[in-house]
């Protein structure tokens, strides 16, 4: 079974307009909301390609129906626990005739430690030997950035899979309880080793992921974004990932959908070139859609990927 966490969901209130500006009144053509969340677009893709997977996390009581409504649509399995409050609202207003974007992040309420417990007993008690759990995205008011060392040790102590996927301090952190996979950018990277952000050699990206190693993490799958990716792994074997061809749409979950797909691949004990395939495939199936990646979409664009080992 593949556990996904999502601690901070997010509904993403999307406006389309051709023209926008700033201190003036402006008008809009279109509008649409989709549930958000990292370890949620994880596990719809996951379910997209029929893996055996349960998303759950904490959700505000005063909006959850969205949510639990696309859940139902999706058929994918769930357990969410219910704080007071809102979840977040993300605003984003796309100008059309200037392919410009504007957001505004909520915050949403914040997470009482009653909810956090109660989450945290669910995978104490459901947790079992080589189950994977993904835990993703960023953390709500109320929680110490702590959290996801202590999900991760959860993981540890029923011998299931940790798979960590977020950034900061929660990275930071997270990164202490030794997580399987990690899948950060350079921007991340720097972020997490108090570096400044810039471009640096191959060299130099080697010794910055000998150094997250030594953290704790063990195998770190580097996003370049179109020039594909690198994976470090716990052997210090490195391989190159390509990336699939089609024309972008959207790249909102792609990181996600990455992680997905090579999650799919270790759930189904897969060959590393394999779950890396995977991987890139379901990102590029979701940049390339209107919304998330879907089975016969990651299937065609998997036999694109080139996967090389260099080390």
């Amino acid at each position: 079974m593949i556990y996904t966490v999502t601690l901070n969901p997010a509904l993403d209130h999307i406006i389309e307009t051709n023209g926008f500006k700033i201190g003036e009144t402006n008008y809009y053509n279109n509008e649409y909301m989709v549930i958000g969340g990292k370890g949620i677009n994880v596990s719809i893709v996951l379910n997209n390609l029929k893996a055996e997977v349960l998303s759950t996390g904490i959700l505000g009581s005063n909006n959850k129906a969205p949510f639990l409504e696309k859940f139902e649509e999706n058929n994918l399995k769930n357990i969410f626990f219910i704080n007071k409050g809102l979840t977040r609202t993300n605003l984003k207003i796309k100008n059309l005739a200037k392919a410009e974007e504007t957001e505004l992040n909520g915050l949403g309420s914040s997470v009482s430690e009653k909810i956090i417990n109660e989450l945290k007993d669910f995978l104490r008690v459901n947790l079992k030997p080589e189950d994977i759990l993904v835990a993703a995205g960023s953390i709500p008011s109320g929680l110490q950035d702590n959290i996801y060392e202590e999900i991760g040790n959860i993981a540890n102590e029923k011998n299931a899979l940790f798979i960590l996927d977020t950034s900061k301090k929660s990275m930071i952190n997270g990164i202490k309880a030794k997580p399987y996979l990690i899948k950060p950018n350079i921007e991340e990277i720097c972020e997490i080793l108090n570096l400044p952000f810039k471009e640096y050699s191959f060299n130099e990206i080697c010794e910055m992921v000998k150094n997250l190693k030594q953290m704790g993490a063990q195998n770190v799958l580097l996003s370049r974004g179109s020039k594909g990716s690198y994976f470090f792994t716990s052997t210090d074997e490195i391989y190159q990932v390509g990336i699939a061809k089609g024309e972008l749409v959207n790249s909102v979950g792609s990181g996600d959908s990455m992680i997905a797909g090579f999650t799919y691949g270790i759930y189904k004990k897969l060959t590393i070139e394999e779950c890396l395939r995977f991987g890139a495939a379901a990102g590029g199936a979701t940049a390339f859609t209107e919304w998330l990646g879907l089975k016969e979409d990651i299937l065609n664009l998997k036999e694109q990927v080139s996967v090389i080992k260099i080390k």
